[in-house]
């Protein structure tokens, strides 16, 4: 009985041990990736991928320091200062939320900003938590993001009572809108998400594949567990898929055909996973994780107008 106790408590100590390094190397609050979260170069072999990237960023520069703009501030529901940055659009009810991705921040989003504003919406940049001047110890993965961002939306409320609020995230920022979607807030009119994963547990088990050569099981069990001891959240809950059978609102789904990192099979499956409401899908050729804005600007941008245009947006 004693030999088996100590090899329970053992087993116990290496499932947290195990557990703790890869949930300290994926979920704590960290300055930058590490060199290896996403081993794909960016561009890849798109020639215009540069070009466009540099043509857009300039202008979205040129807009930063033209355009008016206000910092705001909320406390979230576990009491952190959460950062974000609002472009008012003057006399329109039209307000957009764009949500950056993985240990990214809202300069990230500044050339859709500029889109948006130009088609005359108010925009809000927030830093998502332990991301840029948001406090956060743990990088929620869109979930608990996703609770930040129903907080965002009562502040645009706030400043425009009668906003309509179009939400739009880019890979861990399209899973915190798709999770958020399914809230179902009121002044939440239309989402369109762009290479977000299925759930924290796909992703992360697909990075244990592709950095590590290790399997889901046992890891991701432990990882799952510590997570939610840590960060009050598990791998399997933070679920875009869940959240998506429940979201009523239009949504356009895009994602890059030659995308490694979130893998383009979750397109189709995101996108399946909404079955209730108005969808669109939209596949990039040749664009990597998160470069179909930069690989087809054009399009890109024509797709997304078209999609809220149809919703009367």
């Amino acid at each position: 009985m004693t030999i088996v106790l100590i090899i329970a408590i053992a087993i116990i100590i290496a499932s947290y041990i195990i557990g703790s390094y890869f949930v300290d190397y994926a979920i704590v609050r960290k300055d930058r990736a590490p060199e290896t979260f996403n081993p794909e170069e960016p561009g890849g072999a798109n020639a215009a991928y540069a070009e466009n990237r540099k043509r857009l960023m300039a202008q979205a520069e040129a807009f930063r320091q033209e355009a008016r703009c206000m910092e705001a501030t909320i406390i979230s529901y576990d009491g952190l200062r959460l950062k974000g940055w609002y472009y008012p659009c003057e006399g329109s009810s039209r307000a957009a939320i764009l949500v950056h991705g993985y240990t990214g921040s809202h300069d990230n989003m500044l050339t859709l900003a500029m889109q948006y504003h130009r088609w005359g919406y108010s925009v809000l940049l927030p830093d998502n938590r332990a991301h840029g001047e948001s406090e956060g110890k743990y990088i929620g993965m869109g979930w608990l993001d996703r609770k930040d961002l129903l907080a965002w939306m009562d502040w645009i409320l706030s400043m425009v009572p009668d906003a309509s609020i179009v939400m739009q995230g880019v890979s861990m920022g399209a899973a915190a809108t798709m999770m958020a979607a399914g809230e179902n807030h009121p002044a939440l009119k239309a989402a369109i998400e762009d290479c977000g994963y299925s759930s924290v547990w796909d992703i992360f088990s697909d990075e244990l594949k592709v950095l590590f050569h290790l399997p889901a099981f046992p890891i991701m069990h432990c990882c799952s567990t510590v997570m939610r001891l840590k960060a009050g959240y598990g791998a399997r809950e933070a679920s875009s898929v869940k959240q998506l059978a429940k979201a009523d609102i239009p949504m356009l789904f895009i994602h890059g055909t030659e995308d490694r990192f979130v893998s383009f099979r979750m397109l189709d499956i995101n996108y399946q996973a909404k079955s209730r409401g108005y969808k669109e899908k939209a596949a990039f050729q040749g664009a990597r994780h998160a470069e179909s804005e930069y690989t087809d600007p054009e399009g890109y941008y024509g797709t997304i107008k078209r999609f809220l245009e149809k919703q009367g947006l």
